[in-house]
């Protein structure tokens, strides 16, 4: 790490400490970048509610709190948490959609000294017990028990869940207790209620203890937990707030899911450093989307570059007043150039850019604000500062030449020091000297611009989300009428990717896409369903016979998409 680096990651990590509040806050104007000092987690919104205390903090539908709400409220949370037992390093898990609950409950874990174990709401089975297991959360989160309350019940009584003992349910429910449940349901409004805001007790986390974990898939398919810590968390939403030039005159569009990397960084930690308003969505509409930019006036708009599309096509798209955006930022995959052409079209004095991040390193790639539009558009930027980047080869970790392809490597202080009780991962992912793999393939120019080419590894990257295909394989395998399958990636001007399904079938069988799609929608997650199946005879191999060729040039991709019989799914108006 270089001397600047050094310098302001020690900065950083001295403005973290306990006791920055709003004497120690500096404005600054929007077309500056961030210069000021970090705020702990745990007084985020009492920092500002002590400066701004009526400036709108969060708005999510019909509900519209001040920052002076926000803090009483996750103090009020805060002393629940308490009050039921919940200590310093104790995990709790949230598997919810955006939601003011979803902000309150992340920032009372962080005031707590508890750890947010963050799942995607839509994961089932296995996809959802093990991030509860690996970690050993003692509390879940969840928009509506329903759904998910038979299989984890189930799993506690046969020992898988030894920690857990109680589901907090965002809806309404039938509260469960006592010797005969294994679990305890308890509704959001029954837990806040017990919380006595003045008992609350911030606990004085220290900057290396761990404050959430995000579960990634690699290529063994096998989830692994990335725990970041305080420091990093409040550190990354700087790095965001750089590049975009964001302050407390800013409002941002929430519609990223705030269990991922993208959206928990980028939206449920910038904004409420800044002193910012961010407007929730719980998950994307367009028209919605485009109504509240015009009515909220915003000004920031993160999203994968699927969105943008979505919304330039949207009926709605050119009767709204969008004039109030100024910054966006694009990331999931690398869009083609006409994208960047027709955006820059249809949202004139907007500002967008690329950035590269990953559940491991935070956001360690952004183009800055003034770059020149080719570096901004056509590549993921060049490492923040602090951060240090290399293209090396994957096996040896040699130091490639610029502009050769290989291997993208990351190292500093906001990378991940461990793979959560994982250390055979954690050993395989880092190179010697703190390099850590990330299994993307990358280019790297003379002026430390990164251009991705391509993966290592044979995830499918549809809008933007990693999908493992070993996981689908499995459940596909067990659908009636298949002899062989396998699950590949094939282009899409929309998402990047789709997820392509190819099987043998077993002989005799005709299989239909709706029907796999149906069998698989309690079994994986929603964006996990196929989007095209192609039947086959035989799957083509590599040398040897055993394994399939995948991407040769007579491969299984190169065949898919030669053929015109394949069938793709068409959503149903």
């Amino acid at each position: 790490m270089n001397a600047e680096g050094k310098n302001l990651c020690q900065a950083n990590q001295s403005n973290s400490q306990p006791g920055a509040d709003e004497e120690a806050l500096r404005l600054w104007a929007p077309q500056g970048p961030w210069d000021g000092p970090a705020i702990p987690l745990r007084d985020v919104f009492g920092t500002w509610a002590r400066r701004t205390p009526g400036k709108l903090a969060l708005i999510c539908g019909d509900r519209r709190l001040t920052y002076a709400d926000m803090e009483g409220l996750v103090a009020q949370a805060t002393a629940a948490l308490q009050a039921s037992g919940f200590k310093p390093g104790d995990r709790l898990a949230i598997s919810a959609q955006n939601s003011v609950e979803l902000v309150v409950f992340y920032y009372a874990l962080t005031s707590a000294g508890c750890i947010a174990v963050w799942v995607n709401p839509s994961y089932r089975g296995q996809e959802l017990l093990f991030p509860l297991a690996n970690t050993g959360a003692r509390a879940l989160l969840v928009d509506d028990a329903g759904p998910v309350l038979d299989q984890v019940a189930e799993a506690k009584s046969s020992g898988g869940l030894p920690e857990l003992e109680c589901i907090y349910t965002r809806t309404e429910a039938e509260e469960e207790s006592g010797a005969g449940s294994p679990l305890r349901v308890q509704t959001w409004e029954s837990f806040i209620r017990a919380g006595d805001p003045t008992a609350a007790r911030p606990v004085e986390a220290a900057d290396d203890d761990y404050a959430m974990i995000i579960h990634t898939s690699g290529a063994t398919g096998v989830p692994k937990g990335a725990p970041s810590t305080h420091w990093q968390c409040t550190n990354e939403g700087f790095h965001y707030a750089r590049a975009l030039r964001t302050g407390p005159e800013d409002v941002f569009l929430g519609a990223l899911p705030m269990f991922h990397s993208f959206g928990f960084i980028c939206l449920l930690n910038q904004p409420f450093q800044l002193g910012a308003t961010l407007v929730v969505m719980p998950e994307w509409n367009t028209g919605e989307g485009l109504r509240l930019i015009e009515e909220e006036k915003i000004t920031v708009h993160p999203m994968a570059p699927t969105h943008y599309l979505l919304e330039m096509k949207h009926a709605d798209f050119g009767q709204r007043d969008l004039t109030s955006m100024r910054t966006g930022l694009i990331s999931g995959y690398v869009p083609p150039r006409d994208l960047f052409d027709e955006i820059e079209q249809k949202y004139p004095g907007m500002v967008y850019s690329n950035f590269w991040g990953s559940s491991e390193t935070g956001p360690g790639l952004f183009s800055p604000y003034d770059a020149l539009r080719e570096k901004r558009y056509f590549t993921v930027g060049r490492a923040v500062v602090g951060e240090e980047v290399r293209v090396a080869d994957a096996e040896s970790g040699e130091e490639l030449p610029l502009g050769t392809p290989g291997e993208l490597q990351v190292r500093g202080p906001n990378v991940i020091r461990e793979y959560w009780n994982n250390p055979e991962e954690t050993q395989r992912h880092f190179h010697a000297g703190g390099w850590f793999k990330t299994g993307d393939m990358a280019t790297l120019d003379e002026d430390g611009y990164v251009t991705i080419v391509g993966r290592i590894k044979d995830q499918i990257n549809r809008g933007g989300l990693k999908i493992t295909p070993s996981d689908l394989e499995q459940e596909i395998q067990g659908f009636p009428g298949v002899e062989q399958v396998c699950v590949i990636g094939v282009p899409n001007p929309v998402l990047g990717e789709s997820i392509c399904v190819c099987v043998v079938p077993t002989a005799g069988c005709q299989l239909d896409l709706d029907q796999l799609r149906a069998f698989l929608a309690t079994r994986v997650a929603r964006n996990h369903l196929p989007d095209e199946l192609c039947l086959m005879d035989e799957f083509p191999r590599l040398s040897g016979g055993v394994k399939i060729d995948k991407y040769g040039k007579q491969g299984l991709r190169a065949l898919v998409l030669a053929r015109e019989d394949r069938q793709v799914y068409r959503k149903k108006k």
